[in-house]
Order: structure tokens, then C-alpha cells, then sequence
């Protein structure tokens, strides 16, 4: 995703957003952080995002569709990285 950016993006956190995985049903991924990196030149700036959604849906490390009331969906590649629970925990890096 070449517009996003991390002002734009951090006034999301709370946000729940729906996921679409191929042949399956939407999941709802919530977006729990915004981290800021170190700067790499990247137009919009460096940033981590970490997205918490239930366990009983695995996504798999791939690149997703993240859709928000009714806006234009942005396409994300997502790694999962811990178990917290009842949650699953995934991350997304733009450097």
C-alpha cells in the first residue's frame, strides 16, 4: 500500500476492520497500535502495526484486504506473531 501513512492510520487505533480471507468468511481485526520506526525514508513514514482478532480464526502470514465502513479497503500483509488468550495478535511493518 503506497498512500498509507502513519498520521493517518494512528487516528484509527480501536478500530475494528473486516478481513476477508479467500473462501472464508469475514474476520474482525481490531487495530490495537500504532508504533513509529525509525525513519526510513518512506513517504508517510515508518510504523508497526499490531491487530488483535479471536483464536478461533487463524490468519495465516499473507497479504489481506482490510476493509472500514463502507471506505476504499487497503491491502495489508499481516504475520501472525503471539496468542494472547482468547486472541490472536498479528503485525504489519511499512519502512
Amino acid at each position: 500500500m503506497t498512500g498509507l501513512s502513519h498520521d493517518a492510520i494512528a487516528a484509527k487505533v480501536g478500530t475494528a476492520f473486516d478481513v476477508v480471507p479467500p473462501g472464508s468468511e469475514a474476520v474482525s481485526l481490531t487495530l490495537r497500535s500504532v508504533d513509529a520506526l525509525n525513519d526510513s525514508g518512506r513517504p508517510g513514514g515508518s510504523f508497526r502495526l499490531e491487530f488483535v482478532g479471536p483464536a478461533s480464526t487463524y490468519l495465516p502470514q499473507a497479504t489481506y484486504s482490510f476493509g472500514e465502513g463502507g471506505a476504499e479497503p487497503v491491502d495489508i500483509f499481516i504475520v501472525p506473531i503471539a496468542a494472547e488468550g482468547d486472541s490472536l495478535v498479528y503485525e504489519a511493518i511499512f519502512y
